[in-house]
């Protein structure tokens, strides 16, 4: 209920004027205080109105003094760490705090324009940094804008107004079927340690992270199947990318033989890891290529591709095996039919022969 509030001139209690005044706490226990009403009857209308944008999430007298790194601590705490993958939330902490933090930290949300991000980007190339990894900080804010309008902090999101830099995409390589005995040769004659990780990532198509996060639990030696369950990201366990990543790969028994073999001397370790350490701890993705695949790669005499191209030459594998797209989905672990066909069309030529053909025979 306002009250009414008193001002005095001196010791004396000389009256001066009197105003009336609202206070109330939420239910977090946080006042909210505001004076200067000539009426109560004014006082009682803007008491009910900053009660009711309280009660909508809106709080206007607090809200518009929010500063973009109190919204990114409210984003990650409140939604990251509850809903999103730790490898995810690890990432838009690196985010805020190596590029987001220093040009954006104290700035209140409702000053923040496309202008201003778009100030942002030009800094940031300045820095360095690739159209890439701007579009990737452009990602983030545009998330985290948009937790803000869902939780009423904001009313639209300024990234959405502004142009994604271009990216050229990068070629897709492979190895060919000649390229992959030379480097499987040279991996087990020089780094016998990293020979059963390659192969691996050649005669399954899983991604680095799958890799490594691959357990004992999820080869089926009777079935030649490994089950994609976990993905090891610095250090930590979680699940893979996405919901359709988690498969079944039927896999060369070949591949079954090497890892049968290599169980024998495997560290046995806390997380049941296939591929670990010689201390049985997580390996480290970087050191991994720097230290072995990249030199492997070399003495194989074979061109410089990433590692994450050991799983197009998988796919191309299976292209030229002439086996059925709808298999080959299910085995990359792609969410559809068209995802696959996008993805690896260009490496199908046959496939598009033949259907010609097909056609022609139709009448």
């Amino acid at each position: 209920m306002p009250v009414k509030r008193r001002f005095y001139k001196n010791d004396k209690e000389e009256k001066i004027f009197s105003s009336w005044m609202y206070d109330f706490y939420d239910v977090f226990g946080k006042r909210h205080k505001k004076s200067g009403f000539k009426t109560k009857a004014e006082a009682e209308q803007k008491e009910a109105i900053a009660k009711a944008d309280y009660n909508k999430g809106l709080a206007t007298s607090n809200d518009n003094n929010m500063k973009f790194k109190e919204l990114m601590e409210q984003f990650i705490k409140l939604h990251a760490e509850i809903y999103l993958k730790p490898s995810t939330v690890r990432g838009y902490k690196d985010h805020f705090n190596l590029h987001l933090k220093d040009f954006f930290g104290e700035i209140k949300l409702v000053d923040i324009t496309p202008v201003i991000i778009n100030r942002f980007m030009e800094n940031k190339l300045k820095e360095g940094l690739s159209n890439k990894t701007v579009n990737h900080l452009l990602t983030t804010l545009g998330t985290a804008f948009n937790w803000a309008i869902n939780n009423n902090y904001m009313m639209y999101n300024p990234v959405s107004r502004v142009k994604k830099l271009k990216v050229q995409r990068k070629e897709m390589e492979f190895l060919t079927e000649d390229e992959i005995k030379r480097v499987l040769d040279v991996a087990e004659k020089e780094y016998p340690d990293f020979y059963p990780i390659l192969i691996t990532t050649i005669y399954s198509g899983m991604r680095r992270g799958e890799v490594l996060g691959l357990t004992w639990d999820c080869v089926d030696f009777n079935k030649s199947i490994i089950k994609v369950r976990k993905a090891l990201y610095k250090g930590v366990l979680s699940t893979p990318k996405t919901d359709y990543s988690i498969r079944d790969i039927q896999v060369p028994s070949k591949l079954m033989q090497v890892l049968k073999q290599y169980k024998k001397s495997a560290v046995e370790n806390d997380l049941n890891l296939v591929f670990t350490q010689k201390n049985g701890k997580p390996l480290d993705a970087d050191n991994l290529m720097s230290r072995r695949y990249r030199k492997i790669l070399k003495l194989a005499g074979v061109k410089k591709i990433r590692f994450h191209d050991l799983r197009h030459t998988y796919a191309s594998l299976l292209i030229s095996k002439d086996l059925n797209i709808k298999y080959i989905q299910k085995q990359m672990g792609h969410s559809s039919f068209e995802v696959t066909m996008n993805t690896y069309a260009h490496l199908m030529p046959e496939v598009y022969e033949k259907s010609k053909l097909a056609i022609d025979e139709l009448i």
